[in-house]
């Protein structure tokens, strides 16, 4: 069955994955890899898909320009488009030439196989593929109706699938959970004040006092302030982690990104660690934000960012299409020394941001090159910067 899937990536050798890479290892196992795989597989036939759903099939029969697509449609509709193509074709599914794709041959457009061969393989991880099915068939009025990207992919409908997805138990997130953890428990002291932006469902918050207490660092922490800018994900944190957690001294408080941290009541030097899990790539100018957040940190203080990361600006990976609807995505400031695209960065992109910030001694869990080059589908890792 998991033939449908194509080869199966072996996981990277141990050297590649640094000193943590004893704790690392256990994430790369043959439930994960599949995972791994089919779910890029089955995100390109999505996307293939509803290109069909809008009524291009023809169009890509005879072959189309990205310009040819995005004729008459909301100008809003070109940066998702601008992205799937390129990662169609490197899945194999259209061809490019000259800047015209075309349907490479008969696509197979198999979702149930897909299904099947994880059921098997790594049970209990529908709801990656519920999700991607959700935004298919979600998101038709952004491209025909201009409507907007977060209020169709987080209404009622699918914000239980982003709830599920982002869960410890799903092998697709977990590993951005894991490496983060892993650097914020090197060189944790007593006392430490932690902000996490962005903290979303609270998978972090509850990996941070599970393992605390089995590890026996949980008590180092002196607050741990939990902080988003979603009304829905701070109401539903305050209300399950204060009850479910009490053994992690939790504040909550709202958190916008783009505004002055020290206009919301982040005193300058007030924090020891800022954790931020996929989230600072949407900073609408990165140089501010990173700049303010250093600012927040005591002299020695660090930021650690979990981030997926690309081995290349031009290299499309599946994650990014669920992202590339919503406008705080794709809607940034571009700087061409390290920011010269919105979404995800390479690795090498951080660091220049960050140093140009005025951070200092910057490392990456795992190291991430010479892993990205050998292994370009391995593209998650925590960051950490001192201040």
């Amino acid at each position: 069955m998991v033939h449908r899937l194509g080869p199966i990536e072996a996981p990277p050798s141990l050297d590649l994955l640094g000193p943590q890479g004893p704790e690392i290892m256990p994430l790369l196992t043959r439930p994960f890899l599949v995972l791994h795989r089919a779910s890029s597989l089955y995100t390109a036939r999505i996307c293939l898909l509803l290109l069909f759903d809008l009524g291009w099939e023809d169009r890509l029969r005879v072959g189309t320009t990205l310009d040819g697509l995005c004729q008459g449609l909301p100008d809003q509709a070109r940066k998702p488009l601008a992205w799937m193509l390129p990662f169609l074709v490197s899945e194999g599914l259209l061809r490019c030439d000259g800047g015209v794709y075309a349907l490479n041959g008969v696509p197979d457009l198999d979702l149930a196989g897909i299904r099947e061969a994880v059921d098997i393989e790594a049970p209990g991880h529908g709801v990656n593929f519920d999700l991607l099915d959700g935004v298919r068939s979600r998101i038709r009025p952004f491209f025909t109706e201009g409507k907007a990207g977060d209020a169709l992919l987080f209404d009622l409908t699918l914000f239980p699938l982003w709830l599920a997805y982002f869960r410890n138990d799903n092998l697709v997130y977990y590993p951005n959970n894991l490496l983060t953890l892993l650097a914020l428990r090197q060189g944790l002291t007593p006392g430490t004040r932690i902000l996490e932006l962005g903290a979303g469902a609270g998978s972090f918050a509850r990996l941070v006092a599970h393992r605390g207490v089995e590890e026996g660092w949980l008590d180092r922490i002196a607050e741990y302030r939990f902080t988003d800018v979603a009304p829905a994900f701070l109401r539903r944190a305050q209300r399950d982690l204060t009850a479910e957690l009490p053994v992690l001294p939790l504040a909550f408080q709202t958190l916008d990104l783009n505004r002055s941290l020290g206009d919301q009541g982040i005193a300058a030097g007030s924090l020891d660690v800022i954790i931020g899990i996929n989230v600072v790539h949407v900073a609408r100018n990165l140089e501010t934000v990173l700049q303010d957040l250093r600012t927040r940190l005591r002299k020695g203080g660090r930021l650690i960012l979990g981030e997926c990361l690309k081995p290349s600006l031009e290299h499309p990976i599946y994650l990014e299409f669920f992202f590339s609807f919503i406008r705080s995505f794709t809607d940034v400031e571009l700087d061409p020394r390290w920011r010269p695209v919105h979404g995800f960065l390479t690795p090498e992109a951080w660091v220049r941001a960050l140093a140009h910030a005025g951070f200092h001694d910057i490392g990456s869990i795992p190291p991430p090159r010479p892993l990205m080059d050998r292994h370009p589908s391995f593209n998650v890792g925590a960051i950490t910067a001192w201040a």
